[in-house]
């Protein structure tokens, strides 16, 4: 409760700062990039995201984004029959976001969180496959930096880190993405 308190704190301060500052602009941006889960034994795969920005002045912005952070699967056996284990997440989010402006380069902060949705499932040969779904609320954390190609275009590079996906492990993600200013 006291999250979902702060949050809304958060977004309406924002808002207000945004009325106040008479500066608002906004983003929408897609990035692809390479997720790495240590619970898979680093088993990295391409995961991707499409955010939506609202940039309140030149150093805060609040955005909205959708994640998904890749299939990643194991083989290999056990009690002797071959295996398969192998899980998907994605989900919905929001992040704070900090921004030192640079001319035409800007350095970064987020913190996020998101409810995120891990599918996964184990099957083994002769002997079926179970599955199972966690849904759960998930804190991130990130860094970036974001060059200037055009007074509408940004290229982005990122890294981010979801803590505790799935009450189990923490998923990496490095990313680069192009941004579209408006």
């Amino acid at each position: 409760m006291l999250k979902k308190t702060l949050l809304a704190a958060v977004v309406l301060g924002l808002a207000t700062t945004a009325v106040q500052a008479n500066e608002v602009s906004g983003y929408a941006t897609y990035s692809l990039g390479q997720t790495d889960s240590r619970s898979f034994d680093t088993n990295k795969k391409i995961g991707h995201k499409v955010a939506v920005g609202l940039q309140a002045n030149q150093f805060v912005g609040l955005e909205a984004q959708y994640t998904d952070l890749g299939n990643p699967n194991i083989k290999g056996s056990v009690a002797g029959h071959p295996a398969k284990l192998s899980a998907q997440t994605r989900g919905l989010g929001a992040n704070l976001v900090g921004t030192l402006p640079l001319n035409d380069f800007k350095l970064f902060a987020k913190v996020g969180y998101h409810k995120m949705e891990t599918k996964g499932s184990l099957k083994i040969d002769g002997f079926g496959s179970e599955s199972d779904k966690v849904r759960e609320w998930v804190p991130s954390l990130g860094v970036g930096g974001a060059y200037t190609l055009t007074p509408v275009f940004d290229v982005v590079a990122e890294y981010e880190r979801y803590q505790d996906v799935a009450d189990d492990y923490n998923v990496d993600f490095a990313s680069v993405g192009i941004r579209y200013n408006f």
